[in-house]
């Protein structure tokens, strides 16, 4: 009799952390093999992004939960003396009474379901406080196999804003089953933010299932109205200071004084984001106009990553395990990126990609160099990276390891 695994999420938007959702539901193996079932929080933009993502028949079932960014937004241009208040407000009373009314709703939901495991996905920790109340609800309908994935770096209890979510934790470790996250620094990580015992914690490295190229190289360079006769080096990621793209735009002025005319590669930044004007700033005052172009969001990043030459994804912090990354090992790209996080569990150094210091652009630049001068370098780089994405990081592989860890908790309840 197939096992019923009842899916939990709640995201603004259908973001990155999502991704392993759409590999179990894509996956016809998986799909046959279990009864699943996914409930989330909803959203407008979560919604558009799961419908166009998602096209297997699931059972998918949003459901209306309070959501304390709905507060932040409407306060976003008031005084910061405000911002303040209302946040201490919000962490101190109002998050409690949205994580009780959350556990209640979902506790009704619950108990009508035949579950056998719960999976909950959340972006980080404490991340989505109503991933924290399905857990709770779940135990109290008796659901004693919970799975609960962190997607990204967990944050301790040393700040004082996380000090209220202490009694949260304490519920959450002691009732989930296991803890899985993306990569092992996550996962240390994890076990130090909350005391857990590393027995109870997996790594499971993310896999993704690659979209689409849809245009050829030459159709997409004319699209962008790119010139396609020098190297190009491309950027996936949003316009934020953590991505690092200030980093790189001074690499590029560092190598503009050093390499000779005609040399220098063209940096292609795809996405949009709060620094865009910034940026915008740094490249004019560089005098890297023709040198660094934003090209904005593309609907198709696919389409985009594969008319580049090499990704560099320069981050200098609040990164876990990038989705870009394995999308561009996909294509078979060269890549470039930051020794942070899980990002060198995915890179191996001067094998399949080249790694550098965080927020140093002479590492930056040095790397940019190599690639950009030594063909056989760019092009080794390159063809490992297909072969490892291809061994290690497929959408199958990674869901064959969640499916190997589900059997372990149902035969361990039947021995129980």
């Amino acid at each position: 009799m197939r096992k019923n695994i009842l899916f939990y999420s709640d995201c603004p938007f259908f973001a990155g952390c999502e991704n392993m959702l759409v590999n179990f539901f894509q996956d016809e193996e998986f799909m046959q093999r279990y009864n699943a079932s996914f409930f989330y929080r909803y959203s407008g933009p979560y919604e558009a992004g799961f419908r166009q993502r998602v096209t297997n028949s699931l059972r998918a079932i949003p459901l209306r939960l309070p959501d304390l960014s709905v507060i932040f937004d409407g306060i976003s241009g008031s005084s910061s003396i405000i911002r303040v208040v209302v946040l201490i407000f919000c962490h101190l009373l109002l998050k409690h009474l949205f994580i009780i009314w959350s556990t209640a709703r979902l506790f009704l939901v619950f108990r009508k379901e035949s579950v056998d495991i719960l999976h909950v996905n959340n972006g980080g920790y404490p991340g989505a406080y109503s991933c924290a109340a399905a857990v709770i609800a779940a135990r109290l309908c008796g659901i004693r196999r919970i799975v609960y994935v962190v997607n990204n770096i967990a944050h301790s209890h040393r700040p004082a804003w996380r000090w209220p979510d202490i009694p949260y934790d304490m519920i959450v470790t002691r009732a989930v089953s296991l803890f899985v996250t993306g990569s092992s620094y996550a996962k240390g990580m994890l076990v130090e933010a909350l005391g857990l015992d590393p027995a109870k914690t997996v790594n499971i490295f993310n896999g993704i299932e690659p979209r689409g190229v849809t245009e050829t190289r030459e159709e997409t360079l004319r699209r962008l109205r790119v010139d396609g006769g020098r190297l190009l080096f491309g950027v996936v990621a949003v316009l934020e200071r953590r991505k690092g793209h200030a980093v790189l735009i001074e690499a590029m002025r560092i190598l503009k004084e050093e390499m000779p005319a005609g040399g220098l590669p063209l940096v292609l930044i795809e996405g949009d984001g709060v620094e865009r004007e910034m940026l915008e700033g740094l490249v004019k005052d560089g005098g890297l106009d023709g040198d660094v172009l934003f090209v904005g969001s593309e609907g198709n990043v696919f389409n985009f990553m594969n008319a580049v030459d090499v990704i560099v994804l320069p981050s200098i912090g609040q990164e876990d395990f990038p989705n870009v990354i394995l999308e561009a090992m996909s294509l078979g790209k060269t890549v470039i990126a930051s020794t942070i996080a899980g990002i060198p569990e995915q890179i191996d150094h001067m094998r399949d990609g080249i790694l550098v210091e965080a927020g140093s652009a002479a590492s930056l630049a040095g790397a940019i160099r190599s690639v950009a001068t030594d063909g056989g370098l760019r092009e080794s780089l390159a063809t490992e990276a297909g072969e490892k994405f291809a061994r290690s990081f497929s959408a199958r592989t990674s869901v064959r390891n969640y499916e190997v860890l589900y059997e372990r908790l149902l035969a361990q309840g039947e021995r129980a």
